[in-house]
């Protein structure tokens, strides 16, 4: 709830700025001004950098006695009030000799955000400059040689954030309605409506949460060039980017792809696909129970864009020898286990095949594994819109993924998509095509059916957005299998 709340709030008053929105409450203590974050660069193009909060501030990593009193500024930013709306329904009839039966649905799905006045507070970067002028940091600090052994994290300093001023909340409430109606032959239908109480056809749900004053919502960085003798400068433009000297030689702010070369979108996708082939091999390992069970997790998961990115954050944390947060579903109690079980089979499938987790490198961690397979599937996931996950989720079903992982290799090898291929054939049904149309059309991909052929129309400007969507249908479609 509270990083849906943040993600809305940052996208509403700094959609291309660089405002970062909080996705933790427990993480707003340590984002105050000139803190220490940890960015780490993105694996795969098309990811967006991470960021990670540390306990120290500039004045524990800096060689000397001496601390630095930074100036902060603090300045009222704006009120904001926000609500978020999804409402769904649905309807369902069948027949059987005088019978007839009808079921409707809708849900709705609200969330609320007051957090009132708001104040921006701020570094003098100008006088920091001043006092940072001629120190170093401390590069025998735990937490410097720790990054350090990482070359695809750089260091930053927290140079504003956004944080309430007063106590607020988040309310998400959540309505479900069903009713079923019934003609048996009479000549005046007879209506039979069922409401049961937190039961399956209709149940309300209120949560809020009460988010304390000087919580931060929203901050910004100014990352950190450090030289292999503990110097360091900061990154005072938008478009500059840390890095950290190491042997001589600068661990860049680069993704480990290069960016996509100059071809057609479908040359450019195929290509970053056989980059990633090898990764999601590995999950045809699996058994097929295991496999099934994710599936089956993950399908849940995709309801609710908030418990992709938890899940997503936790994978990550396994990967790196944390300790996998999920408080954030602590609300969501469903999705909450899902995430829990998927967790649990990682845990389980690693240390049966490796022994027990611990922290790792990035080479080691981007080595073929069913748990960094699933997390560029999780990560995938996450980058999508909360429409995009919804029917995605209503394409699950284990003949029409397949379907769609047919339909995205004829493409990617320039094959004819016929549907009088078996595979395909579930396609041909009026109903799933135009589920699948909306699907791909909200990825940048067009596609038209002429008589038995389907035709595929991959933009010309974002390739990244229909390759997020063929990872996710590939690493479904592989836990699909039997």
């Amino acid at each position: 709830m509270f990083s849906k709340a943040t993600r809305k709030f940052v996208n509403e008053i700094d959609p291309d700025g660089c405002l970062i929105p909080v996705s933790r409450i427990n993480e707003s203590d340590n984002l105050s001004v000139v803190s220490v974050v940890i960015k780490r660069n993105p694996s795969w193009f098309w990811q967006q950098p991470k960021y990670i909060p540390t306990d120290f501030t500039l004045n524990d990593v800096l060689l000397g006695e001496d601390p630095i009193e930074p100036v902060l500024i603090e300045t009222d930013f704006l009120k904001y009030n926000g609500t978020v709306e999804n409402s769904e329904a649905g309807n369902a009839e069948a027949s059987f000799g005088p019978a007839n039966v009808n079921v409707t649905g809708k849900g709705l799905r609200k969330l609320a955000s007051s957090f009132g006045s708001l104040t921006k507070q701020e570094v003098d970067v100008q006088k920091l400059i001043c006092y940072t002028k001629n120190r170093c940091l401390d590069l025998q600090h735990s937490l410097l040689k720790q990054v350090l052994q990482q070359r695809h994290k750089v260091f930053a300093l927290v140079k504003e954030r956004i944080i309430t001023t007063q106590t607020c909340t988040v309310t998400e409430t959540v309505q479900g309605e069903g009713s079923c109606s019934s003609f048996l032959g009479f000549t005046v239908p007879k209506k039979i409506q069922v409401s049961v109480k937190n039961g399956s056809l209709h149940s309300d749900s209120k949560v809020s949460l009460e988010i304390p004053a000087k919580t931060a919502l929203a901050y910004s960085l100014m990352e950190l060039n450090v030289k292999s003798t503990g110097e360091f400068e900061l990154c005072l433009l938008p478009d500059t980017y840390g890095h950290i000297e190491i042997d001589g030689l600068n661990s860049a702010n680069a993704t480990l792809l290069n960016t996509m070369p100059t071809e057609s979108p479908v040359q450019k996708l195929q290509q970053e696909w056989n980059k990633l082939q090898i990764d999601f091999e590995v999950l045809s390992g699996l058994p097929v129970s295991t496999r099934s069970l994710l599936l089956q997790q993950i399908t849940l998961l995709l309801k609710d864009k908030a418990a992709i990115s938890t899940l997503d954050f936790a994978l990550r944390d396994l990967l790196e020898g944390r300790k996998p947060d999920l408080s954030s579903l602590d609300n969501v109690p469903s999705l909450k286990k899902a995430a829990q079980t998927t967790l649990e089979l990682f845990k389980e499938t690693e240390c049966a095949g490796h022994g027990p987790l611990e922290r790792v490198t990035i080479e080691q961690h981007l080595e073929p594994s069913t748990l960094t397979a699933i997390n560029i599937l999780t990560n995938a996931l996450e980058k999508m819109t909360e429409s995009t996950l919804s029917l995605l989720e209503s394409c699950c079903s284990r003949t029409t993924i397949q379907a769609l992982q047919q339909l995205v290799q004829n493409v990617l090898g320039n094959t004819e998509c016929s549907l009088k291929d078996s595979t395909l054939a579930p396609l041909a049904e009026k109903d799933t095509y135009s589920k699948v149309q909306e699907l791909f059309g909200s990825s940048n991909v067009l596609l038209s059916k002429e008589e038995e052929l389907i035709q595929v129309q991959i933009s010309n400007q974002q390739e990244d957005i229909s390759l997020i969507l063929f990872i996710a249908i590939f690493g479904l479609a592989l836990l699909s299998t039997d």
